[in-house]
């Protein structure tokens, strides 16, 4: 028999609304935090809920596990106090805002013997589970080439840019499908509004297969676009989150011959069972904490998908440097 988890909320901004939902369905969330009074009294008047200081959190020995949501520029210290008194930790993404102190927080969690989840959330979307169950069952051939577009306007973050906000969805991704990291980064990048970094950028990632990848990421777009495609030598694989669950999925066989034709064949709809990643995602959160198995998104993920960010960081650096 399970036993009872207790899980302790630390941010009740826009995303922390919805995980206390969840949370509170799945019948786990026993506290919340947050340095705003009028968000953590919000929510404790939904729920029914305690608000907790948030030394109590750490100490309280009836917590189990700890979901941090709130700024990104907290998540380090916050979740070292979490792992340095024996809870379990999930933090939203991004993990955190260098590749030290993600590497900081694996070892700490490797030490601690604690779970350490990031939110990578699309990992647990049903058509992204269907889309690599394709790719590895040879769906689309040798894949050659991914391309992921996740444009939007607004919001514009003050503490963080494009790349930690929208980037790291789509670098999780990619890694999820080349289970390697990229040998080469190329970027250009656009600044605007924040003075962190730039508010759109288009990426360039090789792998050491021949495989590319090209990542666009705009907060400052007049549409919304949050597209994921794999190319490969037997047709494509089309992910689109803004579209129907009917439509989210399409299998695209046609292909160019080596006469350089264009041979255009039906477009496949691809059947997904819908579901709600946040809640899948959590689910696998309470699941580890009752087996003590490794998430599908822990820290080692997080420290691969902050490597890279960590490399595009570098090469806009020295665009700079080079102007």
């Amino acid at each position: 028999m399970k036993r009872e988890l207790n899980i302790a909320l630390i941010g009740c901004g826009n995303w922390g609304k919805n995980i206390a939902r969840n949370l509170h369905q799945m019948g786990s969330l026993a506290c919340i935090y947050d340095t705003n009074s009028m968000l953590s009294k919000k929510l404790s008047h939904e729920y029914n809920l305690p608000i907790f200081e948030i030394n109590k959190i750490f100490e309280d020995k009836n917590i189990n596990g700890i979901v941090i949501a709130s700024p990104a520029k907290t998540h380090k210290d916050l979740a070292i106090q979490s792992l340095k008194n024996g809870k379990d930790v999930f933090i939203e993404k991004p993990f955190c805002l260098s590749l030290l102190d993600a590497q900081m927080l694996s070892e700490l969690a490797i030490v601690r013997n604690r779970v350490l989840m990031v939110g990578h959330l699309i990992n647990y979307h049903n058509a992204f589970i269907k889309m690599k169950q394709l790719i590895k069952n040879g769906k689309i051939g040798i894949p050659q080439n991914i391309r992921a577009n996740r444009l939007a306007l607004g919001t514009i973050r003050s503490e963080e840019s494009v790349i930690y906000d929208l980037s790291a969805h789509d670098i999780s991704m990619i890694l999820s499908i080349t289970e390697e990291l990229p040998i080469d980064v190329n970027v250009q990048s656009i600044h605007h509004h924040n003075n962190i970094g730039p508010d759109a950028v288009c990426v360039k990632l090789l792998f050491s297969r021949g495989l590319t990848a090209l990542i666009n990421s705009d907060w400052m777009c007049p549409y919304k676009e949050h597209k994921f495609s794999a190319i490969g030598t037997k047709g494509s694989l089309i992910f689109d989150d803004t579209k129907p669950w009917s439509e989210k999925l399409l299998y695209d066989p046609s292909f160019v011959t080596s006469d350089n034709a264009i041979v255009s064949l039906p477009i496949e709809k691809i059947e997904i069972q819908e579901n709600e990643p946040l809640k899948s995602e959590l689910n696998e959160f309470i699941d580890c904490l009752h087996s003590r198995k490794s998430p599908l998104t822990d820290h080692k993920e997080a420290v691969k998908v902050q490597t890279v960010l960590d490399m595009i960081d570098k090469k806009i650096l020295d665009n700079k440097v080079n102007l």
